[in-house]
């Protein structure tokens, strides 16, 4: 034994270090004569048993929270940029107001949107052409009722899943826009205008999110899936932008003609239309990268949400 080192000769210790040496020499043969077998066949090696049912395969499609080793995100600084009063009456029927959406309230809409969104079942899904209008790059998801795309037609569930209540957030969020789009349409210059005042007081009863990445867009189309009743009355569709900007094209005409007038919409800006802009023709015409909010947590590109009474 080396210097220092206190050797203990037992015959425990003998016995049990021989009963050591065994084992492994007796897994290592095993090992060795599984594998000359295997290449001697020619099979390959057993394969792994499949995961048990029931439990998640793969992580969601889509979560709209960024990982957290994402990396530092860029955005565009904007300088000398006065937003004012951003509240605009573009045409009668349709509202744009600036900046109604504090930045709290936009990541509780995220956060309960993303919720539902990783959901196997009732989550985000890719639909590029449901029945009226084509989308790229974007994923959706709805509240209240689900649009199937084969039957034409709203439906409570969704794979056999009742598709998730609208929060209460939100349908607080559609009566207050209303009440102040209203307001805004008596003030100023819009006094002198014939503007007709959105219904008040009808709650919406189908949300749909959807999910744009940055080079995500929708063509020009109308919403119309809604009751013939609902669309009649003009009962308001209202948007809500979260991320990154976009710029909007909106026209009383199909797009084919004539040329669309553009806004930009940017996060935390709410837009309404209704009554006798009900059938607005409107589209994403591009997502502008870089926008968001620096404190908004949500992955780059834009999360849409319109709210609707069907």
């Amino acid at each position: 034994a080396a210097e220092g080192e206190c050797t203990v000769n037992s015959p425990f210790v003998e016995e049990a270090e021989e009963r050591r040496k065994a084992k492994v020499t007796a897994a290592a043969s095993s090992s060795s004569s599984s594998s000359r077998a295997a290449r001697g066949s020619g099979n390959p090696p057993p394969k792994a048993p499949p995961p048990m049912k029931g439990l998640p395969q793969k992580p969601p499609s889509l979560d709209l929270w960024p990982s957290d080793d994402a990396g530092e995100r860029l955005e565009v600084a904007v300088k000398d940029r006065d937003l004012g009063d951003r509240d605009l009456v573009l045409l009668n029927g349709f509202v744009h107001l600036g900046g109604f959406v504090p930045g709290d309230i936009q990541q509780r809409i995220v956060d309960a949107v993303r919720e539902v969104g990783i959901s196997p079942d009732l989550g985000f899904y890719v639909e590029q052409f449901d029945g009226l209008k084509v989308s790229a790059d974007t994923q959706r998801l709805y509240f209240g009722q689900h649009w199937n795309s084969v039957t034409q037609a709203y439906e409570p569930k969704r794979k056999g899943e009742q598709v998730p209540e609208l929060p209460k957030l939100l349908v607080d969020m559609y009566l207050d826009a209303i009440k102040r789009a209203n307001r805004v349409m008596t003030q100023g210059a819009n006094k002198k205008r014939k503007l007709t005042p959105f219904i008040e007081d009808k709650k919406p009863t189908i949300a749909v999110a959807n999910y744009f990445e940055p080079k995500g867009s929708m063509e020009m189309h109308q919403d119309k899936q809604e009751s013939k009743a609902a669309v009649e009355a003009g009962y308001p569709v209202m948007g809500i932008c979260l991320g990154d900007a976009c710029e909007l094209s909106y026209s009383m005409e199909a797009a084919s003609d004539g040329k669309p007038k553009v806004v930009r919409l940017e996060s935390g800006d709410v837009y309404l239309f209704g009554g006798p802009a009900r059938l607005l023709w409107h589209g994403v015409q591009k997502v502008i990268p870089h926008t968001a909010p620096p404190s908004l947590r949500l992955l780059p590109g834009r999360l849409s949400v319109t709210l609707r009474v069907a």
